[in-house]
């Protein structure tokens, strides 16, 4: 097994993983090791990481198949599970910005998956920072009285309604043919709740010049 170190960044939320490098074989136990890092920490970070595309898809699977992507014309070129998100795309006149308001990845997906993995290629000189929310705590600090309100009710989840709070790009016809027909449809509280405790961290506020992505579905 090789040497590591894995340093809490809070005191609710979050790790780095050190001495890691993950174009390198990670054996079975250091997987597991860090599973379980992410599934208490539920966001681990990883520095200094260099990674061709194909490299970065194997170091998302340590954690899981990955999910694929709906919008096919904003994949990498000849890798259609990586994502390439940029703010350097204009529409009305105004750069849309990937996630700059509180969101949770492919919620639409009958099966949505458990995280989103980030790899930057460019970044600004200030600012860009990606946000966590802890769902899991947030839900653990709810007033009794919150959570028997909302049990028993239901949320809808689309790829984009009138009520959403921005644009979310152009996308091809092929793309659009390819989101889920179904709406889903989830038990609030029990997503608040039990998604949260699989680990799942709920991401805003991300603005990095340009950056790749994959998704992990659950097991």
């Amino acid at each position: 097994m090789v040497s590591f170190t894995i340093t809490l960044l809070t005191d609710h939320t979050g790790a780095e993983v050190i001495g890691l490098d993950f174009t390198q074989p990670i054996d079975s136990e250091t997987r597991v090791t860090l599973s379980r890092a992410f599934a208490e920490r539920h966001v681990l970070v990883m520095r200094n990481q260099h990674f061709t595309p194909e490299q970065f898809k194997v170091a998302a699977q340590l954690f899981g198949e990955l999910h694929p992507h709906d919008k096919k014309e904003r994949h990498v070129a000849d890798h259609p599970n990586v994502e390439y998100i940029s703010n350097d795309e204009i529409m009305d006149g105004k750069h849309i910005i990937p996630g700059e308001t509180f969101d949770t990845d492919h919620s639409n997906h009958p099966r949505p998956p458990k995280a989103t993995t980030l790899f930057a290629v460019e970044l600004p000189t200030s600012g860009g920072d990606t946000q966590y929310v802890n769902m899991h705590g947030a839900d653990d600090d709810l007033p009794e009285a919150t959570k028997r309100k909302i049990d028993g009710l239901k949320a809808v989840h689309v790829y984009q309604s009138k009520y959403s709070p921005r644009s979310l790009g152009k996308i091809s016809e092929e793309s659009r043919r390819n989101l889920p027909r179904r709406v889903s449809i989830r038990w609030f509280a029990r997503i608040l709740r039990m998604a949260a405790r699989r680990c799942s961290s709920t991401r805003c506020a991300w603005n990095p010049s340009s950056a790749w992505r994959t998704r992990r579905r659950w097991r």
